[in-house]
């Protein structure tokens, strides 16, 4: 998956790494870093995050991002552990695949934002605390696609990837004052579990862009190289993250 290779190679990055997802493992190394490892499935993540908390000697925890309470204790946790942090991934992020309304459920439907949004908006001031002082201070948040136009065959997911947006572009300026940057990587569709049983071969012969999670793990690593924030990257297959345009708003 792109957060094990991404994780790999932030091993040699000085400072602190959180990473998070829907189940979130947070991975301790004496090199004072501290990284998370994720993903959608409770025992697909504790299997797949010990064998790399064994390779990188590392130890984990585990929360519930859409649980604001948790991020509160994890937050003390680091703080009491480490001090602060220097890189946060907020990765977050399911799908439903439900383009009817009067077919998505309460219970789908708060899951999905409650990941997808909410975990993101509470991450994010979990951690700025712990950001504040530190070197090369940085949030990098997947977004989508979805984020900068419609997703008709699953509305709920393009609801809270637009409300990212909103989000990150309106709390650059401020974390800008503190010295963290804060980005997002919208990829295309990347080949994990998170397709949901849909084959890539279906997806492509569909037209629709399917990439390795090693490339995204790329890109990432790219992005906080750099010195922009508060920027969306589309990354497609082959292709570096390119910064997306917004238009002006008009009137402002």
């Amino acid at each position: 998956m792109a957060l094990e290779v991404e994780a790999r190679g932030l091993a040699a990055w000085p400072g602190a790494v959180v990473l998070a997802a829907p189940d979130v493992v947070i991975e301790r190394r004496s090199l004072l870093a501290s990284r998370l490892r994720i993903g959608h499935h409770a025992g697909v993540v504790g299997t797949s995050g010990e064998l790399v908390a064994t390779d990188l000697g590392a130890t984990f925890r585990r929360l519930d991002v859409a649980d604001p309470l948790a991020w509160s204790d994890i937050a003390g946790w680091i703080g009491d552990e480490f001090g602060g942090v220097d890189i946060v991934h907020l990765n977050a992020g399911i799908r439903l695949g439900q383009g009817d309304l009067t077919e998505l459920s309460d219970a789908d439907y708060e899951r999905l934002i409650g990941i997808n949004q909410h975990g993101v908006f509470y991450g994010l001031r979990a951690t700025v605390p712990l950001l504040a002082g530190r070197s090369e201070a940085q949030v990098i948040v997947t977004a989508s696609r979805a984020s900068l136009g419609p997703l008709p065959n699953d509305l709920a997911y393009a609801m809270a990837k637009h409300a990212t947006v909103g989000l990150v572009r309106s709390v650059a300026p401020s974390l800008a004052e503190s010295g963290v940057r804060i980005n997002a990587i919208c990829p295309a569709t990347v080949d994990t579990g998170f397709l949901g049983g849909v084959g890539r071969e279906q997806l492509e012969a569909a037209g629709i862009d399917v990439m390795d999670s090693a490339e995204v793990a790329d890109g990432i690593m790219t992005i906080m190289a750099g010195e922009t924030t508060g920027e969306f990257f589309v990354q497609l297959p082959g292709r570096d993250p390119t910064p997306f345009s917004f238009p002006p708003v008009p009137g402002r």
